[in-house]
């Protein structure tokens, strides 16, 4: 795993049990962070400093196939009710001019204090030479939408 994601994730207090691309969707999860894993930055969620979130892309060791995962870690002392999360990313359709996006929802879920949970998209074929950007969705409590910081993949597709 890149030191940067491990000391995030110790950073977090991410629960793992494990996840590779296809083994996931579309439900909150328990997951493990490998070098498989490819993470965007990390933020806040409006509602708290303590509620951490961020995008990640896992695909296969061949990097032919990804999805999307959405993580949330709720370091506060409080339940978080997870109204649900999506993603926005090219692997689900930017990059081959389709204008609907099919990489999944995940609905409702109460994160308890202490917990880290991802969202899982569809896994689906990577395109080849291409750049790709990605960015989730999560919304909580009453906030509204809140948005992971963008991130590019060019590092996928290795054709």
């Amino acid at each position: 795993m890149p030191r940067a994601l491990t000391a995030l994730a110790a950073a977090m207090g991410f629960i793992a049990i494990g996840a590779t691309p296809a083994s996931a969707h579309p439900d909150w999860q328990t997951y493990k962070a490998n070098s498989n894993w490819d993470c965007g930055p990390s933020d806040n969620l409006s509602i708290s400093k303590s509620v951490i979130f961020q995008t990640c892309v896992v695909t296969t060791p061949s990097k032919t196939h990804g999805q999307l995962v959405v993580v949330v870690s709720n370091r506060s002392t409080k339940t978080v009710e997870l109204k649900g999360a999506e993603f926005d990313s090219d692997i689900y359709g930017r990059w081959d001019g389709r204008s609907e996006l099919s990489g999944g929802f995940c609905g409702f879920h109460e994160l308890k204090a202490g917990q880290a949970r991802g969202c899982f998209g569809n896994t689906v074929e990577l395109p080849c030479g291409v750049g790709l950007r990605h960015s989730g969705f999560v919304f909580a409590n009453r906030a509204g939408k809140d948005e992971t910081p963008p991130f590019s993949s060019d590092r996928l597709a290795g054709c």
